[in-house]
């Protein structure tokens, strides 16, 4: 690999045999080097393809070294957390958001910390792993990141690695249940208790429900007896009028149509939920 651009000792864009250009990073890996000089390979740690330069290369001159120090503590410490080994991709995304999660704690600037619990349910280990990446950059930098970067590093976390709930796709999952428990909290008139266990287990339905829903993979209509649907329909008639408005606030929203059999083991988890 021949070195393109050293941006500090320790990162460097450079260019391998076929053309195509990477971003390095490791101990001294642009050190004393010049355009065109060649790269000692063996002190790459990692390395990223630089799909697109200029914004690469942005980027990095943007961000402090001791922020990719950081970094690397931060997902060896998610990947010891979550028990797997997280997306190459991650890395530069997320120097890129501490970078700026720093400039705001400088600045007093914070984002409401909303979808926190439906996360930290939905995603334990993820969550866990955010909250230990803050305690890493306060060990590290002695900045407190406030607690709504517990919701964006989750995010980060379980996008990286490489599983079918993407980033976005999580985010219409979270946004969705905060509508699904809106509607129940203002049908039944009552604020819900979030540490029951009947919560968690009604968390647990909403999110295979909602990926069901993102991937359009509905229950088959025809796996319940009619009987059964109408006895449950006539025994718990509130329930299943709450379960009838999310779905109608469902297919407002996400254009999402919710069959007879969704709606019913909807009512159930809603009725057992208020038990």
């Amino acid at each position: 690999m021949n070195l393109i651009k050293s941006f500090n000792n320790n990162v460097a864009l450079v260019e391998d045999a076929s053309g195509t250009e990477w971003v390095v990073l490791g101990n001294g890996v642009g050190f004393g080097k010049e355009k065109g000089s060649l790269i000692n390979e063996e002190k790459i740690k990692k390395k990223f393809i630089a799909a697109s330069r200029r914004p690469f290369v942005d980027m990095i001159e943007e961000i402090p070294i001791s922020i990719f120090e950081t970094t690397e503590k931060m997902i060896q410490t998610a990947e010891a957390v979550i028990g797997a080994t997280l997306n190459q991709q991650l890395f530069l995304a997320l120097a890129d958001h501490v970078h700026h999660a720093v400039k705001r704690v400088h600045e007093n600037v914070d984002y409401p910390h909303t979808n926190r619990w439906e996360l930290q349910k939905l995603y334990p280990k993820e969550h866990q792993a955010a909250v230990e990446a803050i305690r890493v950059v306060y060990d590290t930098s002695d900045i407190i990141l406030p607690k709504s970067e517990e919701t964006f590093l989750t995010y980060h976390f379980v996008n990286a690695q490489g599983r079918s709930a993407q980033l976005s796709e999580t985010m219409k999952m979270t946004e969705a249940i905060n509508q699904v428990i809106t509607v129940i909290e203002y049908h039944y008139e009552l604020e819900l208790n979030e540490q029951s266990l009947n919560y968690l287990r009604l968390l647990t339905h909403l999110r295979y429900f909602l990926l069901r829903q993102i991937h359009g993979e509905n229950l088959d209509q025809n796996d319940m007896d009619d009987d059964l649907i109408e006895m449950i329909k006539a025994k718990y008639q509130k329930a299943f009028g709450c379960a009838n408005k999310i779905a109608r606030i469902l297919n407002k929203h996400y254009s999402w149509d919710i069959t007879q059999n969704e709606k019913i083991y909807l009512t159930l988890h809603i009725n057992r939920l208020l038990l």
